[in-house]
């Protein structure tokens, strides 16, 4: 087993010129010794090619691709398909990996081989780069067929290569927004969804942010994605995603308020259980457990 698998980040930066070094500070700081960052200049008009020349001769691949694109995706997938890491994930050019996240990621995929993706505490930070929220949204399969998306943050999820290629090896670049949501989507039909109990990536919540100011694009293109996964997925997850529909309505009190060892004896708790990774300090390593999906996430 190597103890630091190649873990590959892609940045693509579009007219970022204030965060983009913060950026690139975070992923290249940690030390992570078997890094592949590969950061993209997808177009900006301001300063961002200047600062991003600051850090060419530390990052594994550095390119200015001329013009305009309607999204981002498109970008990524040019860095993606250069990229070489057993472990993969992306952070965007105003958003944050946090202080030695790479080592967390690399010994959860180390010590828990059958895991393919992974997704942090969902982590919001200012204009000043403050964190301001961090809460711990939980989605599976059945959530997503089941309509209830929001939100797997992506600043925080990173996968294995094997998946990724699996799930077809690309982002879809027709999705001008949600193209994270489409890719959750395919990963969902392959893989089960892990949880993760620590901090991983953060993402910047600004008034310029897309996903702020077009909501509705971003749910339009989100409800694109749901329809084409449920066009895909089994008969028997979708039934059982109705249940869970279901059972969130009508049964969501009564069920947390159950012991959680009373829980687990009923038949329900072998499909809902969100799967949670957390850190046993006793045998410094990390172990999954299961989580009782209709009590408070806390």
């Amino acid at each position: 087993m190597n103890l630091y698998p190649k873990i590959t980040i892609i940045t693509a930066c579009y007219n970022h010129e204030k965060y983009i070094g913060e950026t690139i500070e975070s992923v290249l700081s940690q030390g992570y010794p078997n890094l592949e960052y590969i950061v993209i200049n997808d177009g900006s008009t301001d300063g961002s090619e200047r600062v991003i020349q600051k850090y060419a001769d530390r990052l594994t691949y550095f390119e200015t691709w001329e013009g305009y694109r309607k999204t981002v995706a498109t970008a990524l997938n040019r860095g993606f398909g250069r990229s070489t890491g057993d472990i993969m994930g992306w952070i965007n050019s105003d958003d944050v990996l946090m202080p030695r996240s790479l080592f967390v990621i690399a010994e959860i995929f180390n010590q828990l081989q059958n895991v393919e993706w992974i997704t942090g505490v969902a982590t919001t930070l200012n204009h000043k780069s403050n964190i301001v929220h961090v809460y711990p949204y939980r989605k599976n399969i059945y959530d997503y067929l089941a309509g209830n998306w929001s939100v797997i943050q992506q600043e925080s999820t990173f996968f294995r290569r094997s998946l990724w290629e699996k799930a077809g090896g690309t982002l879809d670049d027709s999705y001008i927004q949600a193209f994270d949501s489409e890719l959750w989507s395919r990963f969902f039909l392959h893989a089960e969804h892990y949880h993760v109990n620590t901090v991983l990536g953060a993402y910047r919540l600004i008034g310029q942010s897309r996903s702020i100011r077009a909501k509705d694009e971003f749910t339009m293109y989100t409800q694109r994605a749901l329809q084409k996964m449920r066009a895909d997925a089994k008969k028997s997850d979708l039934a059982i995603a109705r249940r869970t529909a279901w059972y969130r309505r009508y049964l969501r009190l009564l069920l947390r308020l159950l012991p959680h060892e009373w829980y687990m004896k009923l038949a329900i708790a072998r499909q809902y259980n969100y799967k949670i990774i957390e850190y046993n300090f006793s045998d410094d390593r990390w172990e999954v457990r299961e989580k009782n999906p209709f009590r408070p996430m806390y």
